[in-house]
């Protein structure tokens, strides 16, 4: 049986009224072009562009921009056309532009569809850099990075390297492609393999601008993480014992797989996926090798080995940052660095990563499950952080990571000292938000903070910057406004967690809100197997759209503030994915999902359209909105999977709790 939802929640109100007005079409004028200029010429074939928008983002009635690059100024022949949600004003295309001149020029289109004028076109000329630099197939790891080193050096060049297998001893080194601060830099990997001997890095890149880095693929051998099919469990003896798969390490190999307890349970049957109603985490306290590949695990709670079935998988991924192990590829600062069709078979720790990276793009890339390998990555697959504008995330592959398939946020900070009600004295050196010794925060005049107390849930108060001046230690902030309610102080990390939770929630957290990964765009992605979530995302403005999330143990998209990243999702579109077999794990959650945390404080998600998703087979609830302001929930169609959390919690399809101004028309649930 299909039953249709419409039902309108807390609007009776003037308030309701006027969020929500009756939708009619209007006028649109011409947006104004920012970026590329007029005649620019650039050296990478996936340029960037922006534009100055002339409509209004609003969830209850979105309307669009529509994109054209044209070979001819006529636009008769066109090469790309593309149509964006209104919260996005910048564009990529997911393919390079051969050498030549071209024409962009970008129209808004009404709630009704109407297209309004076209802004004026502008030309522009891809032209790839003169100076060439080749990499042989033979190449070692010191001859290539040699190459590279003279190549970052000297831009604008191409290094391009000779198609083959690379089998490469990183020796000492904890990355393979290093560079800093270096522009117009194309690295063309000419579809070359290479297959490390141990974990490294593949690359950092430190404030560079206008870097493509594509055609690469990345392995280990054996892989950084290790797997055993478990063949007895013994409950009383809080034991299971497992044949280690062929192909990996094996756990007394090395000193991390001791170190780092942490293991999941997957299913070979579908996928490697999590096993259904499993913990995140399943830790194990210690093991020994009985003979050959087979080992014994112990378990100091009885109720974990009760998990574990004969065939089923246990997954060892530990973070090896501490062992010589890093990320897989991240970005540091600058802007417009892209990396198009890499593949990826295995990364120590997060993968894909960004500090401060402004219009980072990630285009047709795949984090690939190996054969007969359960993991692709050991931990998340996208870690974005702090940036003004991005990253765009299109076209790739995204399977069986150790942790979250995409995160973007921004990072917390405190302030130490308040000498007057409009100003703040926060230090340079925050323990989270941050990237080696010349960390300046970026903060900047028209910036918005927000002031957050995660006892209450509460956003205290929200500025402008005026002013901010680095002085020696720290930075002094001039307000727009007085702001009360500030515990001062220093978020610490909590004993022996790193940084991975924080500590002294007492003191107020303030996030950059004008630096959280706004303008963020996910689509056209295909999400599989992972271990959690397929993006949870804060920030404002953001568009999730036409994407595919299967067999994922947590939620499809998930706007929550976690412990030191945040803060809330504003002015988000969230529209025509399709989510199968996903919320495996025993936990809460929801294919889509918004809440706050502390929760039942501040509604401090504001202004979502959710719209046109398909949601197959997850636990109830597959929607559930907490501390939500204005949000319309429309044509999305529902059919509920089995119940498999073991906890009480909603169990109805869709739930909303302390939410304001929230509409659901035409909802199909079975």
């Amino acid at each position: 049986m299909i039953t249709t939802m419409r039902t309108r929640h807390n609007l009776g109100s003037a308030l309701g009224l006027l969020l929500f007005p009756v939708a009619v079409a209007s006028a649109v004028v011409a947006p104004s072009l920012v970026d590329p200029p007029n005649d620019a010429v650039v050296a990478m074939g996936i340029p960037h562009f922006r534009w100055e928008g002339a409509l209004d983002p609003r969830v209850d009635a979105m309307p669009a921009y529509d994109v054209q690059i044209a070979a001819d100024p006529q636009f008769r022949a066109l090469l790309k056309e593309d149509r964006l949600a209104a919260v996005i004003r910048w564009y990529l295309p997911d393919r390079e532009l051969g050498p030549g001149a071209y024409w962009w020029r970008v129209a808004g289109v009404d709630l009704g569809g109407a297209r309004g004028p076209w802004s004026a076109a502008r030309k522009f000329s891809v032209r790839p850099p003169e100076r060439l630099l080749r990499v042989a197939s033979g190449a070692s790891w010191t001859e290539i990075r040699r190459t590279l080193a003279a190549a970052a050096t000297n831009t604008p060049v191409r290094v391009v390297f000779q198609k083959g297998n690379y089998r490469l001893d990183p020796g000492q080194d904890r990355v393979f492609i290093e560079i800093a601060s270096a522009s117009d830099l194309i690295l063309d990997g000419g579809g070359a393999r290479f297959v490390f001997s141990h974990p490294v890095g593949f690359i950092s890149l430190k404030n560079c601008r206008r870097i493509l880095v594509k055609d690469f693929t990345f392995d280990f051998d054996p892989p950084a993480y290790t797997a055993g099919r478990v063949v007895s469990v013994d409950e009383k003896g809080r034991s299971i014992e497992t044949e280690i798969i062929p192909g990996h390490a094996l756990p007394d190999a090395h000193a991390v797989f001791s170190r780092d307890t942490k293991g999941m349970v997957v299913t070979e049957a579908e996928g490697f996926a999590m096993k259904r109603g499993i913990p995140l985490v399943v830790a194990h306290s210690g093991f020994e090798r009985i003979e050959g590949r087979r080992f014994r695990f112990r378990f100091e709670n009885p109720k974990a080995v009760a998990l574990f079935a004969v065939g089923d998988i246990y997954v060892l991924d530990p973070r090896w940052l501490s062992d010589g192990g890093g990320h897989g590829a991240v970005v540091y600062g600058g802007e417009d660095v892209v990396f198009c069709g890499l593949t990826i078979r295995g990364a120590a720790n997060e993968c894909l990563g960004s500090f401060y990276a402004d219009r980072h793009a990630i285009l047709n890339v795949r984090l690939e499950r190996g054969p007969g390998r359960a993991l692709s990555v050991n931990n998340g697959g996208n870690n974005h952080h702090n940036a003004r504008t991005g990253p765009w995330i299109e076209g790739c592959l995204f399977e069986n990571c150790g942790d979250d398939v995409c995160h973007v946020n921004g990072y917390a900070m405190a302030v130490a000292d308040q000498p007057a009600p409009d100003r703040l004295i926060m230090n340079l050196n925050q323990p989270y938000d941050q990237f080696g010794a010349g960390a300046q925060l970026d903060i900047r005049p028209g910036d918005r903070l927000q002031f957050f107390q995660r006892r209450t849930g509460s956003v205290v108060a929200e500025a402008k910057v005026v002013a901010a001046t680095p002085r020696d230690k720290v930075v002094e902030v001039t307000l727009d406004r007085a702001v009360g309610g500030i515990v001062t102080g220093r978020l610490t990390p909590a004993k022996g967690a790193g940084y991975a939770a924080s500590g002294n929630p007492d003191v107020t957290e303030v996030y950059d809100a004008s630096r959280m990964c706004n303008q963020f765009v996910f689509r056209n992605n295909v999400a599989r197997n992972s271990r959690r979530i397929g993006v949870l995302a804060k920030g404002d403005c953001g568009l999730i759209e036409r994407n595919r999330f299967e067999g994922l143990g947590g939620g499809a998209v998930e706007f929550w503030n976690a412990p030191f990243e945040g803060l809330a999702a504003e002015n988000y579109v969230v529209r025509q994915n399709r989510v199968l077999g996903c919320g495996r794990l025993d936990r809460e959650h929801a294919a889509i999902w918004a809440t706050m945390f502390r929760t039942g404080g501040d509604r401090a998600h504001r202004n979502l359209l959710i719209d046109r998703n398909e949601i197959e087979d997850f636990p109830v609830p597959a929607l559930l909105l907490r501390d939500v302001e204005n949000a319309i929930i429309l044509d999305n169609r529902i059919v509920s999977g089995p119940q498999i959390r073991k906890g009480k919690g909603p169990a109805e399809p869709m739930v909303l709790q302390n939410t304001v101004a929230v509409r659901m028309e035409r909802n199909q649930i079975k």
